[in-house]
């Protein structure tokens, strides 16, 4: 057999095992550009969050009007530890307990008995007159969170014997939106407060 056969005959048998270090190389760069699309549509998710949330109304003072808050989370996540409802002198209290920092959150009036969920819009049946929508931002839908969701009283149930509040739903977790609906006897000043170690929520309704 001549050199040149020789040749070509071990070029033959490298051929399939070069395809496949080539095809392997070209799945492994399709991996990366989908990952890479993947943190920047995620990237963009984040920044759309933040500008649905906003800084609008005041702290420590009541009001009527929407009051929302940012939270630099960028070092650890934040979830929803367990939610309370307590009767106090000349308020009623709901209060969101965290494991981990203050999440972004949202606290308003809704315009009717209507909550606009996952599935679209949907009539509200727990109890209550008025409906005031709490709503968190940058939640993971993980493991951890689902731990705190399924404890027993994770949040209060069935009607609440107060002079305000009457009920706290859970709404549940959609695309890292964390929404829970406090139904009221009618239309009550609230007041939001943050309170530290461990980040807690406050919302108080006048009686």
């Amino acid at each position: 057999m001549s050199f040149r056969a020789i040749s070509w005959s071990v070029r033959a048998v490298d051929l399939p095992e070069r395809c496949s270090v080539k095809a392997g190389r070209m799945n492994l760069m399709s991996q990366r550009r989908r990952l890479l699309v993947v943190n920047v549509l995620l990237f963009m998710t984040i920044l759309s969050a933040h500008a649905q949330i906003g800084n609008t109304g005041r702290l420590d003072t009541w009001t009527t009007k929407p009051v929302s808050r940012e939270h630099d989370q960028a070092k650890q996540l934040s979830y929803v530890r367990i939610v309370r409802a307590a009767k106090q002198n000349n308020s009623d209290r709901v209060v969101f307990e965290f494991a981990g920092p203050f999440p972004n959150y949202r606290v308003e009036y809704l315009k009717g008995h209507f909550y606009d969920g996952e599935g679209g819009r949907e009539r509200i049946k727990s109890a209550g007159n008025v409906f005031v929508q709490v709503e968190f931002n940058m939640i993971p839908a993980s493991d951890e969170q689902l731990k705190f969701t399924e404890t027993k009283n994770f949040v209060p149930r069935g009607r609440l014997r107060m002079a305000s509040v009457q009920s706290v739903t859970d709404q549940g977790l959609f695309e890292g939106f964390y929404d829970f609906v406090v139904g009221l006897s009618s239309r009550k000043p609230f007041r939001v407060t943050e309170l530290s170690n461990p980040a807690r929520l406050v919302v108080e309704f006048k009686h």
